[in-house]
């Protein structure tokens, strides 16, 4: 019987306790708390986000115009070349008969051309004589005049099997680094409607350049000499620059989303970057230096009639900020929106200074959440 009061007793003080515990926190969470931030003074800019492929400025593609084996090769990826180095070199013994050919044909047609004159000169003293008539004196001159013109096809093809003779030697035509190599020795070229490619040489490192890809949406924002800053995965925590250089006129279509190439000229004087690195970019369209600013979240705030009563019409350019006063007072005021980007507006003129309070959003009773200063760290109001 004793031991049914004890616990009966325990539950009646519970259940008192637990009652006055949730009127006093029913009470404090009653009253109107706030998540602020403050406005702040910095740099604020306007960026389109995008990615490209890092290439040389200038790439030269050697090939050969001539069909051939490779005999031998003298440069390999990542040499440094000079403009006339030896690259390659094709074997010869093929065109090296065709050249002894031509050479037969262009004597055997001198010949005959020596001939054909002869006779034409023979043929004019006997009709000047009147000892032969006008009909073989025309067919003289024009089996000189046949022969002349086989012998220039003779000495034509001739020169052109001496000029494939140089062909076999690949030259570089210009100074800079192979980055690619398509072939290797014993490997057979043909040179048909298209060149074949055997190298690629670029031309100078030191300068390469971003083609990143910009949407027409983005694209009327681009401007040639807008600054941009730029990452690569290879060095994660270094940001790079470049400046915008030119806005390539061919669009290209991907998932019908209309695409414009934006070549960015940058400075490798270090040689950090390599070709073919996907460069993830920030193109710079707007930017001021230590301006009023605050958070985005601050100018979208928008109270409920039950909290806050205003009533203005705005320009497109101001703004309803709510600044909070040392009694918890949240009081509007109108303000004039300077540039804007995802996360943060400038105000250019209005009664707010650096360091107010402002609200982003009202805490419903119940909701634990807390305010954030311009650090980010959690403040509560």
């Amino acid at each position: 019987m004793k031991l049914l009061k004890k616990i009966i007793i325990i539950i009646i003080l519970f259940v008192v306790g637990y009652g006055v515990y949730a009127f006093f926190l029913k009470k404090d969470n009653s009253e109107n708390q706030y998540i602020t931030s403050i406005a702040v003074k910095g740099d604020i800019k306007k960026e389109i986000i995008a990615t490209g492929t890092v290439n040389p400025v200038n790439v030269v593609n050697v090939g050969t115009q001539v069909t051939g084996t490779i005999q031998k090769i003298y440069a390999d990826y990542n040499d440094e070349v000079k403009k006339g180095d030896l690259l390659a070199q094709l074997d010869q013994s093929i065109l090296n008969s065709r050249l002894e050919s031509a050479e037969a044909v262009l004597k055997k047609a001198k010949v005959q051309k020596e001939l054909a004159a002869l006779e034409e000169k023979r043929i004019r003293k006997l009709f000047k004589k009147e000892y032969a008539a006008k009909a073989e004196l025309d067919k003289a001159e024009v089996e000189a005049k046949s022969a002349d013109a086989d012998y220039k096809v003779a000495y034509a093809n001739y020169k052109q099997a001496e000029i494939n003779i140089g062909y076999t030697v690949i030259k570089s035509p210009v100074s800079g680094v192979i980055i690619s190599r398509e072939v290797d020795e014993g490997q057979t070229v043909s040179a048909g409607l298209q060149t074949p490619e055997l190298f690629k040489i670029a031309e100078d490192l030191t300068k390469m350049q971003i083609e990143a890809s910009i949407s027409e949406a983005d694209i009327g924002h681009i401007k040639t000499g807008q600054r941009v800053l730029f990452t690569v995965d290879a060095f994660e925590i270094e940001e790079f620059t470049g400046i915008v250089k030119l806005i390539r006129l061919n669009p290209q279509s991907e998932q019908n989303v209309v695409i414009y190439t934006v070549i960015i000229e940058i400075d490798n004087s270090d040689m950090k970057i390599l070709p073919g690195m996907t460069a993830f970019v920030n193109i710079i369209i707007a930017e001021k230096k230590n301006v009023l600013k605050v958070r985005n979240s601050i100018i979208n705030f928008k109270p409920s009639a039950k909290d806050i009563k205003i009533q203005v019409k705005l320009n497109s350019d101001q703004a309803v900020l709510f600044c909070l006063t040392d009694g918890n007072k949240a009081g509007p005021t109108i303000v004039k929106k300077g540039l804007s980007n995802g996360t943060e507006t400038e105000i250019i003129s209005g009664n707010i200074k650096e360091g107010d309070v402002l609200i982003e959003d009202i805490i419903e009773p119940g909701d634990n959440r807390r305010s954030k200063d311009d650090n980010g760290r959690g403040r509560p109001f």
